[in-house]
């Protein structure tokens, strides 16, 4: 029985790494940094206020710098992970306006996907939103995406979100099943993990709707944990997705807290080695099974 994915190209062929993982640098020596720990593939950030080696708000000057910075690097662009902010918070005008710049950056430096987040920020575990609050809220996210969806269209960039996420609006799976009943997703292990869900349990129903998965460790109510240092099972993980069908990037986003290692290119290094060992264990590394 083969255990190469559909597509032909198996988890380790997959396996890129977020630019967030090097947030502490500029975009340039972060995506070299990315290239010389082996990955040819990264996912391009313009998170607002955490990372933005991409403008988030799609300033013209900054998005050509940093599509030069792309293009000299080698690297592949998957995806970039974007917060114009979310259509419960701002103006929709002033966001799809963002987010057509944006998308035209993806169509520029060859990244087939924008992800926009799945709500506002929840602030001091504020996790309690009325229940009207909340289904207003939740389709203005919807309504929005939809509408921001159709301007990538524009540009042969596809536009998800990414839910849950245990920070934001739609930080449970039931909330991602209505986003996703619509719009394409993005699975987040940690968010899935930190809701005290396991991500093996809980993507297979959700694979139909699944375009780019995500990989951190975590812990219930903790996102941001080392590989290796949570309770996530990746061998379990990639067992799972893998025999639900799922062909797409694995990319791992390592905006850890109190890390062991004495360096990023450290954890980023062992995150690599252990998703191979994972990878190996499931039983999906592209070998044939005898």
């Amino acid at each position: 029985m083969s255990v190469v994915a559909p597509s032909g190209r198996t988890i380790a062929e997959r396996i890129g790494v977020s630019t967030v993982c090097f947030r502490h640098l500029e975009l340039a020596p972060a995506l070299e940094r990315i290239a010389s720990l082996g990955a040819d593939a990264v996912d391009l950030v313009a998170l607002r206020g955490l990372c933005e080696h991409v403008s988030p708000d799609g300033e013209p000057g900054q998005l050509r710098k940093a599509a030069a910075a792309v293009e000299a690097s080698g690297l592949k662009p998957l995806a970039l992970n974007a917060d114009p902010e979310s259509f419960d918070e701002q103006d929709r005008a002033v966001v799809l306006n963002r987010v057509e710049r944006l998308a035209e950056f993806c169509a520029t430096v060859g990244s087939p996907l924008l992800i926009l987040p799945a709500g506002a920020a929840l602030y001091h575990g504020d996790n309690d939103v009325a229940a009207g609050d909340l289904t207003a809220r939740l389709a203005q996210v919807i309504e929005g995406s939809l509408m921001a969806a159709a301007v990538g269209q524009r540009y042969g960039v596809r536009v998800a979100v990414e839910a849950p996420h245990y920070l934001r609006l739609a930080s449970t799976l039931e909330l991602a099943d209505q986003l996703g009943s619509q719009l394409p997703l993005v699975f987040d292990t940690s968010h899935v993990a930190a809701g005290g869900f396991d991500p093996a349990e809980a993507f297979p129903q959700r694979a139909h709707q699944v375009v780019h998965v995500q990989l951190r460790d975590a812990v219930p109510g903790d996102i941001r944990r080392a590989v290796g240092h949570g309770d996530i099972d990746f061998a379990r993980f990639f067992d799972a997705s893998e025999s639900a069908g799922y062909q797409g990037a694995y990319v791992l986003e390592l905006e850890t807290h109190n890390s062991p290692y004495t360096s990023k290119d450290d954890e980023v290094t062992a995150a690599l080695s252990a998703m191979f060992l994972a990878a190996s264990e499931s039983g999906h590394d592209g070998r044939e099974d005898q």
